[in-house]
């Protein structure tokens, strides 16, 4: 068997009972009577810190109502609430963006978001998302930006508009190169063949390319890499997807797919994680631990132990990436991304102990925060 159904992980503790595709009551229920009243105000903090409210709403309305806690009970309920009273409206105003695209002739795939909510939870009170990720051809993007301008949206940054609570963030590339080139130099995914293989679909109800179930995991696995697995219900997107989709995924596919682009490591790395939600894949290989490096090993093990390192992400990617060069140039845009830079090297380099303090502080406020939530 392809995608093997096993226990969550004793590290994901409480959060992955909670987050997991597959039900683990009995072990939900003992871990939820294990807590004392008084630690349960800090558990609803950790659930809404990886940002599992609606998942955790739906695992405990399946128990009796005598194994939880009344308050945590209705807290969650309302948390769910809110989430799919925002995802409908969300959906909404996404179904007019994409109607205005398809007018306009210009494809479009709705990465995550909308499009995570539909194809992998299928409920809206499931899962929290902050603006709307458009992809589109490198040459529909300015009659793209024309559209939303046409329905009112401001242009906040050269690919984020604006139009009150609704955000698109509009992509020409799946791994944002235009801010960070490198990661197209590192990882070269064919934006052409993507929509190639794409079917023609609908999203909130408007019509929308649908991705390849192949395509649409390896994405998923690189942005959870590229955001450190910095929240649990990234690593839930992928346990889930994988889990739903276990039928319908062609592994020697997404295999090759994965090495032809350079991010069969990145995939690997991914899909190790989804381990800790119980949902184990043995279809390909993962990257052999023994034969990993120091480094690569000890982020790996921070993530699979819920307590990765800030930045853990961008230093794996570059220990993926093919050449020395193609290395340091990543290394070189992850600490300052060229769109950052002043213009002049005066000006850079007088500015560049203030970029160092500031990545410093970053990381320092990320780590804070998830000492907070333990």
């Amino acid at each position: 068997m392809r995608v093997v159904e096993g226990a969550v992980s004793p590290a994901a503790g409480v959060l992955g009972l909670l987050a997991a595709p597959v039900p683990q009551d009995d072990r939900l229920a003992e871990a939820l009577q294990a807590i004392d009243p008084a630690g349960l105000p800090a558990l609803l903090e950790r659930i809404s810190f990886h940002r599992i409210d609606g998942l955790a709403h739906r695992a405990v309305s399946r128990l009796p109502h005598a194994v939880v806690d009344p308050w945590l009970r209705s807290a969650l309920k309302r948390r769910a609430q809110r989430c799919a009273a925002a995802t409908i409206s969300q959906a909404l105003a996404l179904a007019e963006v994409l109607e205005a695209l398809d007018r306009s002739g210009i494809p479009v795939v709705v990465m995550r978001g909308v499009g995570t909510i539909e194809t992998i939870y299928g409920d809206p009170s499931l899962r929290p998302f902050e603006d709307h990720d458009l992809l589109v051809f490198p040459e529909d993007g300015e009659a793209a930006r024309g559209a939303l301008l046409r329905l009112g949206f401001v242009e906040e940054t050269p690919t984020l508009f604006r139009r009150g609570g609704v955000i698109v963030d509009l992509h020409t590339d799946p791994l944002d190169a235009r801010r960070r080139p490198t990661r197209q130099l590192a990882f070269p995914i064919s934006v052409r063949a993507l929509f190639e293989r794409a079917a023609r679909g609908r999203i909130a109800g408007a019509p929308a390319l649908v991705l390849e179930a192949e395509d649409d995991l390896l994405l998923l696995a690189i942005h959870l890499v590229k955001h450190s697995f910095d929240r649990l219900v990234r690593i839930a997107d992928l346990s889930h997807f994988v889990f739903h989709k276990r039928g319908v995924l062609d592994w020697n596919i997404l295999a090759r797919r994965a090495e032809s682009c350079g991010a069969a490591r990145l995939l690997g790395w991914a899909l190790e994680t989804a381990g800790l939600l119980g949902v184990s894949v043995r279809a390909i290989d993962l990257p052999a631990t023994g034969e990993s490096g120091a480094l690569e090993r000890y982020l790996m093990g921070r993530a699979l132990a819920l307590r990765p390192l800030p930045y853990s992400g961008e230093i794996l990617m570059i220990l993926a990436a093919p050449a020395f060069r193609t290395r340091a140039l990543f290394l070189i845009d992850a600490l300052w991304p060229e769109s950052e830079r002043p213009r002049g090297r005066w000006d850079r380099a007088s500015a560049l102990p203030r970029r160092v303090f500031d990545l410093a502080l970053g990381g320092a406020r990320q780590a804070a925060a998830r000492r907070r939530i333990r």
